[in-house]
Formats: structure tokens, sequence, C-alpha cells
């Protein structure tokens, strides 16, 4: 089927948009006219948007703007309500919508107040950052960039306000978007893992009241009280020493929300003779962020190192918003903040807020790890990524790579990448890990002079407090950095192997234990730590499966999916002989729960499969109750063994058994209060209710050693909804015709849930069936759901209003 779409003319004051568009062109932040979107003015653009199966859009242009308008057009069909909710997000609009208490996710782990996320978002992206991030980008990133606003707004056009998806038909909020739209979506993921994670402390910090400037600051030992990352991964590339035919094979498994910011999008671009590559990205941004071409294929893992660190600032005995620097006073910068809110009476009021700055960055809170503003301490970020505004411009020069050697060099040079690990492999056989993000120029003796006694338990923990009433613990510079204050990309861990680099989160210590990687800075990577049990078993896979110094011992493709999808549990593999033995010891004269979690325990086939009995649950419960005390381990940690320990319970020892006993209990104790029957299947539990579909969802939560992480949120009828976890998986495999590429996006490729691609891939992923994505032109003809558009557009005006 072929379809031909020709918009003409266009100008925002036309727009069949409920809402009066002030700013519909351009999505000013502070309500102002703009001329953002001024540039797009009788521009061409022209692309060609073939779909294959489960509605992939393979999408063809001559140049980045028409690529980037045909990349705009394509997502705005699938996800547009998605995008706009993101938009207002980002512009810190939300409130002035849907109230102050409203939530800024549909997902529940990234779920913030709209109160909180639109005073942080008009902070970080305000009109002056937004703009030098604009005029950073090169030519051809500018030219994608116009050309996805262009591609989005004429979708927006042709099917009017009226007749969008029921998430935002008709709604107030719904506009045109601009250039500086997509910089914010750029920079709210870029700061995810830094900024983000402490935003309520950006909002909720306040001097203290005049009559308490006496008190001191508060303990700030909380070494467990760190801010939570939202993102993690797996990611395996074999080399020809470890595959079936010699050639280079890569696995990458996100574990990323489910919902809004972090959904992936699956697409293949083209622009002939410049660029062929196909994979996934998030919304907003007009590249491939993990995929493949033809001679490469790549993924992500979310990184351990520090991409930020807090000042712990002396402050003036008269004033708090003073601070003392090399004997200096200074006094802390202050902006004022409004936004509008919607009242209980539908009423929109402006409230303000007043932030206060340092030459380090905001001054920000963090009560749980005792990080509070008093009358002589307060606490400032400086963030690596607030100043990155290369994300972009990283993955579009990756995309474009033509070897792996290319592939390096590019991350290398650019250091775009904000908070991941890249694990790549080749059609040659080449492996390639690289650690390459922007990272504080901080040398191990600078640390160690720096970081004052009371904090030194939150670097163990990856969390940097420098003293900040001395110059002398800035960051350093480098020459070679395309940034003030980082690591140049060229001095962070990079290996190539023959055989095998992998990744799990951990540091990048152990990307191939075979050629460890060592001495760097810990705010770059740590050694000698107790690694992931995800890690853990990867690493046990592939000893498993290739040996050692054996010939004829190699990967498939087959294998690869199966450690991705598998759903064993390595943490059972260590200690559920001991939790059986235990049970066997002492149930009788126990508690019944302790017996009915033995006996489905002793039934529990040790994975996360739809079809395991309820016995995987008990042990989630219980195991992640008892397994943070160190003294239940029968053999500790050992930094000189770090792949097989620790391991083994101290069953035998009346007070660890006491604590596994106890643990086990108010595991079956937790699933009966949620309903969950003695004798139900992980797949009657864990779930996604997609488009008034219940699906089973296999998988389990991290920390148990499982690769195909997937987290369920509570609901009222008993059910675990799935959230998080497995989101684009990838198996790519090459022979002499190129990337044989097998894929799941677990979600679906569209939100909307009147889409025909609303849940038919989560209907595969509960089945394992995964999906050859068509890459060669005569692939992607021959797909039997292939049908093909020609998006283009001649003499769009728009006015500003």
């Amino acid at each position: 089927m072929t379809t031909s779409i020709t918009i003409r003319t266009l100008q925002c004051a036309g727009f069949a948009v409920a809402a009066a568009l002030v700013s519909a062109c351009g999505g000013g932040s502070s309500g102002t006219a703009s001329t953002n979107a001024s540039a797009n003015a009788n521009a061409t653009y022209a692309a060609e948007i073939r779909r294959t199966s489960f509605g992939i859009p393979h999408i063809k242009a001559d140049d980045e703007a028409s690529l980037g308008y045909g990349i705009g057009y394509a997502y705005a069909e699938d996800n547009f309500c998605l995008l706009a909710n993101e938009i207002l997000t980002v512009n810190g609009e939300r409130s002035k919508h849907f109230g102050a208490e409203g939530s800024s996710s549909d997902s529940p782990i990234l779920q913030k107040d709209n109160l909180t996320s639109d005073y942080f978002f008009r902070l970080v992206n305000d009109d002056e950052t937004i703009a030098a991030a604009w005029q950073k980008q090169p030519a051809e990133v500018q030219a994608l960039v116009k050309g996805y606003t262009a591609g989005v707004n004429d979708y927006l056009e042709k099917t009017g306000a009226a007749n969008l998806p029921d998430a935002c038909r008709n709604g107030a909020w719904v506009r045109a978007i601009g250039e500086r739209d997509v910089m914010k979506l750029m920079r709210r993921a870029a700061l995810a893992n830094s900024s983000a994670a402490f935003m309520d402390g950006f909002v909720t910090a306040r001097p203290p009241a005049p009559g308490k400037l006496a008190v001191s600051s508060a303990n700030p030992v909380a070494p467990k009280a760190l801010p939570r990352r939202v993102t993690a991964s797996n990611a395996l590339a074999l080399g020809r020493d470890a595959t079936d035919n010699g050639k280079g094979m890569l696995l990458g498994q996100p574990h990323l929300p489910w919902a809004d910011t972090f959904r992936f999008y699956q697409l293949h671009l083209t622009i002939p003779g410049k660029l062929d590559v196909m994979g996934a990205t998030l919304p907003g941004l007009p590249i491939v962020g993990i995929g493949f071409t033809r001679n490469f294929a790549w993924s992500h893992t979310t990184d351990t190192s520090a991409h930020y660190t807090l000042y712990a600032l002396r402050l003036d005995d008269k004033n708090p918003t003073r601070y003392m620097v090399d004997g200096q006073a200074i006094d802390m910068t202050r902006k004022t903040v409004s936004i509008d809110v919607k009242g209980a009476d539908g009423k929109v009021v402006r409230q303000s807020r007043e932030f206060y700055g340092t030459r380090f960055g905001p001054v920000v809170v963090f009560p749980e790890a005792g990080l509070e503003w008093s009358g002589t301490a307060a606490y400032a970020i400086r963030d690596a990524n607030a100043d990155n505004h290369r994300a972009i411009e990283q993955w579009y020069a990756m995309n474009r790579a033509t070897s792996l050697a290319e592939l390096q060099s590019v991350n290398a040079r650019v250091v775009g990448n904000p908070w991941n690990n890249t694990i790549a492999a080749d059609k040659d056989g080449n492996t390639l890990y690289m650690n390459v993000s922007p990272i504080p120029n901080l040398d191990e003796t600078k640390l160690a002079s720096c970081m004052p006694e009371p904090y030194r338990a939150h670097a163990d923990n990856g969390m940097f407090v420098l003293a900040g009433d001395t110059s002398r613990c800035d960051w350093d510079s480098d020459a070679q950095a395309p940034q003030q204050g980082i690591i140049a990309g060229s001095r962070l861990p990079t290996l190539a192997r023959n055989d095998y680099v992998h990744n799990s989160n951990d540091s990048a210590w152990l990307a191939n234990p075979a050629a460890p990687l060592t001495g760097f800075s810990p705010v770059v990577s740590r050694e000698n730590t107790p690694q992931s049990m995800r890690t853990r078993f990867g690493l046990a896979e592939l000893q498993s499966r290739l040996g050692t110094g054996q010939q004829g011992r190699r990967m498939t493709q087959q294998a690869l999916q199966d450690m991705a999808l598998g759903n064993r549990i390595y943490l059972a593999q260590l200690v559920m002989d001991d939790v059986l033995a235990l049970c066997r010891r002492g149930g009788e004269d126990g508690p019944p729960e302790f017996a009915a979690g033995c006996n489905r325990l002793a039934n529990w086939d040790r994975t996360a499969d739809l079809d395991t009995n309820i016995g995987y649950l008990y042990f989630m419960g219980m195991m992640m109750r008892a397994m943070d005390n160190p003294a239940v381990w029968a053999v500790p940690f050992d930094p000189k063994d770090p792949r097989h320990t620790p391991r083994g319970l101290k069953h035998d020892e009346p007070a660890v058994a006491a604590i596994l006993r106890n643990a086990l209990v108010a595991a079956v104790q937790d699933a009966n209060r949620l309903g969950w029957s003695l004798d139900a299947r992980l797949g009657d539990i864990q779930v996604s209710h997609r488009g008034g579909k219940t699906i089973p969802v296999h998988g389990g939560i991290d920390g148990l050693g499982i690769y195909n992480v997937v987290i369920g949120h509570p609901m009222q009828d008993g059910t675990l909804e799935a959230v998080s976890g497995t989101s684009y998986v990838q198996s790519v495999a090459f022979d002499d015709a190129g990337p044989r590429a097998n894929a799941l996006l677990a979600y679906s490729q569209s939100a909307n849930p009147g889409s025909a691609h609303h849940a038919d891939q989560t209907e595969r992923f509960s089945r394992k069936q995964w999906i050859a994505l068509p890459f060669s032109e005569a692939e992607i003809a021959a797909d039997p759901g292939y049908r093909t558009m020609t998006v283009n557009r001649r003499n769009r005006t728009i006015k500003a209003q």
C-alpha cells in the first residue's frame, strides 16, 4: 500500500488546537514570544516512510533535514501524546494544566509530583542554557532537529487536536514544538542519573530561618542512602574467538522504565551513501541510540562512574547564604523561578520559589544522607552533564561510523554519551568496551586530600563530597577534553578483545577478567569490589559455554538469546541448597508460613519463567531481606575471587538461621497480604495490562542475578504490573550477507492503546518469540507487513506568536 501526503502551507495561528498557542512554535519556557522555529520557514522536506511488521518504520531521505522530518512524522503517528506529555514536563508546565499534586510520569519508578518537577525543569532548562545548547549543535544535528520538529508539527496539523488519541485529544496543553523542546528533552535524558536524582533536593533547599543559624549540620554519614538510579542494562559482545562463525555477535538488554521518558522506539534510518542504521531511540531524539549497521552493532549499560560531585560549603557564621572559598566570603546567587499552578477550583495562580547558586552549581539538600542546609554548612552540586550538550551529536556520529575503530574514535573525541558504557562487536570478529562519558577530572590523590573524613563513607558507594572552601579541590582542566573539568575520552577505560567484553552495571574493572582494567581514579572505575549478581551470572555463563583453552566451544546467536530470556536465577545456584537444608532442619515448630514457604521452594525450578511456582516470589522476598547482611554468607567476598564470592549461607549458625527463617516468613506474609494463592504461577501475578489485554510477563527483580530484569508494581487487583526492566532487547550476529538481527520491544511500539502496535510485541515477549528485523532493501520489501508512504512539505511558513 502506498500513500502520498503533501502539506503546503501552515501557520501556527491556524493549528486546530483547543488552547491558545502562545508559544506554539517554540516551546518557550517562560511563555514569551518565541523565534525558535523561524529557521524552518520556507524549508523543503521529503522522506519515505516504509513500515514493516509490528509498525517498525524504515525512514529514507536525501539529507539530515528530511530524515529528521520523516522521523518526527513517524514518531508522532505512533506516540504523539507521549511526546506532548514529555514536552510539557521538560518545560515545567504540568502544574498549570494538571495541578500541583499530579504525577509527572506514568511510571511509579520515575514518579514526581508536578510542582517539584516543574520547578526543577524550569531551573535546569532556563532560556539561556537552552539557547547555548542549540548554538553548540553541529549543522547536521541542527538540520535533523529542525526536520524532526517540522515532521511532528505537520502530523499535528494534518490530524487536528480533535482527532488525536484519547490521552491528549483536544488537550489545552497540546501545541506545536520547536528546537528548544528537543534540547530540553536531550537535557532531561542527560541529567537523569545525576542532577535529576536530586530533584527533590533542588526544590526543597532553603537557608535556615534566622533563629536557627547556630544549628550545626546534620550527621552526614548515611552511606546507604544514595540517589537511586532508574537505569540498568546487560550487554555482551563476542568476537571471533568465541562465536560459531568467527564473526562478531552482540547482545544488548537495557533495563529501563516502560513509560514516558525512557520508552524506546524502534526505527531504521537511511541517507543513501551516508547513513544506514537500525535500532531504537528515546522520545524526541532523532537518532538511533542502541542498534546496528552493516558493519557493527552496539549497546549501552549504565556505568558506575561519577558524573557529578557535591561540594560541602563552609558558611559565613553570620549569613547562611554566604560561603567561604580560600578565605574569602562569596554571596550565593539567587534566582526566582515562577510557575503557574491550577488549583482544585480550576483557577490558575502564579507561584514562585527562590533558588540559590554557587560557583560550583545549585545548592541542594539530601536529608536521606544527612546532607542538609544548616547555619554552618550547605551543599552544592557540580554536574558534568549540566554542560554536556553533545548527546545527539555523539549518537549521530556513532550512527554514521563505518567501523569499530571509528566508533571508538568519535566517542573519545565527543565524550557526549551522558552516563553509559558502550559495548560493541563488528562483522570481522572484533569487540570493544568503552567507559567513555563526561566524568569529573579528579585523580585519586586529589580525592584523598579533598574529601573530609565524615563523607568518605559516601565515596565507597559512588557519591563524592568534596571540600568547597578551597579552590584546590576544583575539578582539573584537561586540554584534550571537549568540556571544562572533565576527563578526555582517550584517558578513560577502553578494551578491545577477540573473545568478549561484558558489562552489567559494574565498573570497568572486569569487562573481561582476562584483562582487568585497573589504575583509574575512583570517580571513573573501582576495582576489588563485589560484583553484581547479574555480572557474575554473565561471566559464569560465558565460562560454562566457552570453557577455558578448549577449541570448538563457541557461542551461537540462539545461546545469546537464551542468556537474555532464559530467566535463570543465579543467586539460586549459590544458596538454594542451603535454604532447603535450613527447611529440612527446622520447620515443624515454626510458624505455618515457614512450612508453606519451604514447601513451595522445594518445588521451585529456580527460574522466573511464566510457569514457575510462587516459590520464586518467596525466594525473592526472603533473599532481598537477608542478603545485604554480610553475616549470612558462608564464603564472604574475596577481591581475589570476585566472580565466585560471596556464596553460600551460614544456615547452620543459629543467628543466621533465625535471620533466614524470619525473612522467609515475612516474604510469605507479604504474599498472603497481596492475596497470592499458594498454587499461583508467576504468569498469573506478574502482568502487563495493554489495550484491554492482560499479558503475563516473565522475568525477575534485579539483585537476584537474572539477565531478564522485570520490576512489578503492586496493583489493587493483586497483580504486579510490569513497569520497568528489559525494554528493547537485541541480538545481532553477522554473516557474509550482513547483520542478522533479532529483537523485541517488551512494551511494543506505540503508547496509544488504540494502536495495532500497542501490545503485539508484548505478546511476543511473553512467549519469547523474537522478531527478525528486516534490514536490507530486499528484506524490507519482502516483509509481510510492508507498506510505504511519502511525506513532504514545500513552502511552509511559520509565524511566531
